[in-house]
Parts: C-alpha cells; structure tokens; sequence
C-alpha cells in the first residue's frame, strides 16, 4: 500500500478546482480507482469527456494529490492526500488569508448554518476542553 505523504504543491484552496474535488470525492470513496471507473460514474453527473476526466486525473498525480501506478494497464490511481488532510489544509487556508486568522467565523457558520449536529457540538465542546487545559 501507498506511504501517505505531504504533497509538493499547497493543498489549500486553490489547489484543486470543482471538477478535481469531484474526481477526489469519487476515488476518495472507492479507495483506487482506474480512469473508466471515475469516468463512468461522473459521466452520469456531468456528462464530460473519458480524455477530461483522464487529464484530471493525470494532473491529479503530478500535483502529487493521487498515486498513479503505471504497472498495470489501465493505471489504477490511489490518494496521496486524506480527504481530512485536504479538508483541513482548506479550511487552515480560509482562516489565515480571508478571515485573518481568526476561526471564530467558521465555527458560528458551522454551529449558525446547521452544519454541525448534536453529537459533533459535544465533540468540539470536548476539543475546546482539552485545548483549554493545555
């Protein structure tokens, strides 16, 4: 199995466009994934081209996001980056260069705009618990 390691390139917000996070979900849920496998799936949603999806995926790989072993044919692809990894570096970067660095507005949109639900509220108050007895 591929070692996870920290991409080359930045991970935060404009690492990826729409359709990449697309491509990322769909692999991220099927743990590896050929070209045709993403294709046929976002096909479905999008309607896009089997040579769109495969230079995504290509370039997936060169930013080093994906694993692209070439020992079979077709490649078969397999995340470099866990989708918290990606998830957090994003938010991490939201923080820093739109909100200044304060979190707080993330936070109240999150619990704000019902994003959160009990169990995950219970969770942060433990978080903040814990940070505040650091």
């Amino acid at each position: 199995m591929a070692r996870k390691r920290k991409p080359k390139q930045k991970m935060g917000m404009n690492a990826l466009g729409d359709l990449e996070v697309d491509v990322m979900g769909i692999i991220w849920s099927m743990k590896k994934a050929t070209v045709k496998d993403v294709f046929e799936i976002m096909y479905e949603r999008r309607r896009l081209a089997y040579t769109t999806i495969m230079t995504v995926m290509n370039r997936l790989a060169i930013k080093e996001i994906l694993e692209q072993d070439k020992t079979s044919v077709p490649y078969i692809y397999r995340p470099l980056v866990e989708r918290d990894q990606m998830a957090n570096s994003m938010v991490g970067e939201v923080v820093d260069r739109l909100l200044e660095g304060s979190a707080g507005a993330v936070v109240s949109y999150l619990i704000d705009g019902g994003k959160m639900k009990k169990e995950d509220i219970a969770e942060l108050k433990d978080l903040i618990k814990e940070k505040e007895g650091e």
